[in-house]
């Protein structure tokens, strides 16, 4: 355990960077996506798609890594044993947390991980819950999204029981060799402990010597830390502390993104590097619409966006609320199906009454000085299920840098594309073309009609 004095950020003589409003943000800014399932088609050239890369692949996540996921429960098992009694009741602890969590959740302790009830109901439904998730976006993403080297440092925040770190090192073998050093911020010492040994259980069952070094620090997001971090990541951690309303939800954004460019290994005048900053957050309208202004506020300081948008531009499914009723817009989100789950965890969920066919998240991954793609590139990325249309035709919302589109499938069922897809077509968009299509009445997306070669 280390206790360190504060770092003194670097981000007060970093640039500040305006993002350009695109034409149609310009256009429909006070409008909120309707989602309108009734829409009037015009007659337009489909054009082909060139390729679907997947955000969610579970066929790209390691074989070993999937026999640890589907026997997680046992590793669990193995670093902290339940007697009888207590597998009796772990059902009915799992629910009370889940409670406690979401509807209850102004009632929680905010030391309520160091209970080791709690705890050991978060280890064997919520941990294992998002090491399903995570691993699954982790192996999804492209080959160089983890830009690490031997001897590189990272910092997880909220770490709890080392969710993070467990599902990167199981989804990303390329990165089991390299000596990496994770900072683990957290303030449950007990679920730090916990998490370092499900860690190395799960570095022990892959085989090999593991060459991580798990440094765990008691405290919170401003906590310091002896080194700057090229990566720095956070998962399901801002929720906890957004509350249940929206104000002053911009400015908190803007501090929590400084907070997070603070602990960043920017180099040196001579050799400037390039960290990068994941944060992960349930796919629920507060927490994505916190997710939209924080990647706001880093793309103003030259962070570029990796995944998930195709572009830097304004967000066109920032979850604002307009109208009298405060009806939040279109938020970013993406899901996919748990059908193929592990099937001792659908069984658990099922004993505590918290059923799950969907698994839902909402994120950022920028990197300092990234770039973004040209503005004509034909890149969408899928943000919705399947929608039926008029006409016995079916299509995807998708986020692009001419802000929302529609697209719409040439011949029914002829594409099947899913959430999180990022679909680039065979065609470069430009303003005069995309200005030519024609828009959901509602939602003002340009409706962009697509078929398979």
């Amino acid at each position: 355990m280390t206790n360190e004095a504060t770092a003194q950020p670097f981000y007060k003589n970093i640039p500040r960077k305006r993002q350009a409003k695109t034409d149609f943000q310009k256009t429909h800014s006070n409008e909120a996506p309707s989602f309108e399932k009734k829409t009037a088609f015009f007659e337009r050239p489909p054009v082909a798609v060139k390729r679907v890369m997947k955000l969610f692949d579970r066929e790209k996540i390691p074989a070993d890594a999937k026999a640890i996921l589907d026997d997680f429960d046992a590793i669990i098992q193995g670093v902290r044993p339940l007697n009888a009694k207590q597998r009796t009741l772990l059902s009915k602890d799992i629910a009370n947390l889940s409670r406690a969590l979401t509807s209850e959740r102004s009632e929680r302790r905010m030391g309520y991980m160091n209970e080791t009830t709690a705890l050991t109901a978060y280890a064997h439904y919520f941990t294992w819950w998002n090491l399903v998730r995570l691993t699954r976006l982790f192996a999804s993403l492209p080959a160089d999204s983890f830009a690490l080297a031997d001897g590189d440092f990272c910092l997880d925040i909220g770490s709890g029981p080392l969710t993070v770190p467990i599902a990167l090192y199981l989804s990303r073998p390329e990165l089991r060799a390299k000596s990496l050093t994770w900072y683990c911020l957290d303030y449950s010492q007990n679920s730090l402990a916990l998490g370092e040994d499900l860690f190395l259980s799960v570095a022990a069952r892959l085989g090999g010597e593991c060459a991580w070094k798990i440094i765990r620090v008691k405290g919170g997001i401003g906590t310091s830390i002896k080194h700057k971090a090229a990566l720095i990541t956070s998962a399901n951690m801002f929720n906890e502390t957004l509350g249940e309303g929206e104000a002053n939800l911009e400015l908190l954004a803007k501090k929590q993104a400084l907070a997070l460019m603070s602990y960043a290994d920017t180099g040196s005048e001579d050799a400037r590097k390039n960290p990068s900053i994941l944060v992960i957050e349930p796919g629920v309208p507060l927490a994505a619409r916190f997710i939209s202004l924080l990647r706001a506020a880093l793309i103003r300081r030259s962070y570029g966006v990796l995944s998930p948008c195709p572009h830097f531009q304004e967000c066109p499914m920032n979850g604002q609320r307009h109208g009298k009723n405060g009806r939040a817009g279109k938020w970013c989100n993406f899901a996919f199906s748990t059908l193929d789950a592990p099937k001792k965890l659908l069984k658990l969920s099922e004993n505590a009454k918290l059923p799950k066919d969907r698994a839902v998240l909402s994120y950022v991954f920028v990197r300092l000085n990234a770039k973004e793609p040209p503005l004509t590139s034909p890149l969408f990325r899928i943000a919705s299920d399947k929608i039926r249309l008029d006409g016995h035709k079916t299509g995807h919302y998708a986020c692009t840098a001419d802000g929302l589109s529609l697209l719409v499938d040439g011949k029914p069922m002829r594409i099947e594309l899913c959430s999180g897809d990022l679909v680039e077509l065979s065609e470069k968009k430009t303003k005069d073309s995309v200005k030519s299509l024609p828009r959901d009445e509602k939602s003002g997306a340009f409706i962009q009609t697509v078929v398979r070669k």
